[in-house]
């Protein structure tokens, strides 16, 4: 039996600390022997997920932590990322392939973290932020974690 692997990050509110939070998830994603490809689409929705913690749940008030919470057992990979803040509006349904927001410079995150995870989920806290949920789950012969 593998013992689950739990790694948490606290950071202030940020953007250029969202590569941070990147970096850790390419090293996870090599631990639990995901692909190049895998490794990439998670580190891109995870990015998202997190400057919009940043931006649109803390409002950029670096003295409001995003917290990110990486759960990776033998099965999947979660990623939580919670705010504080009062949060966004996850049910807005915008497609950035649209002729209508091609040239929109913003309105993609969504888009991508529904695009490059098996599942997404968003719970809101009233009064102490919005949790976003991702999961990714890991191809049979990775399931046994690596070990450096």
């Amino acid at each position: 039996m593998t013992i689950p692997l739990h790694v948490e990050m606290t950071l202030n509110s940020r953007v250029d600390l969202a590569n941070l939070v990147h970096a850790a998830s390419d090293e996870i994603c090599r631990i639990a022997g995901l692909d190049e490809d895998s490794m990439l689409n998670l580190g891109l929705a995870l990015r998202e997920a997190t400057v919009n913690a940043m931006k649109h749940g803390n409002k950029l008030q670096e003295s409001r932590p995003v917290k990110v919470t990486f759960h990776l057992n033998g099965r999947r990979l979660e990623v939580d990322i919670m705010d504080e803040g009062e949060g966004f509006d996850f049910e807005r349904d915008v497609d950035p392939r649209l002729p209508e927001n091609l040239d929109k410079t913003s309105g993609r995150g969504l888009f991508l973290m529904r695009t490059f995870v098996d599942d997404i989920r968003f719970a809101r806290n009233p009064g102490k932020g919005t949790t976003v949920s991702l999961y990714k789950k890991l191809p049979r012969r990775a399931r046994g974690l690596k070990r450096a």
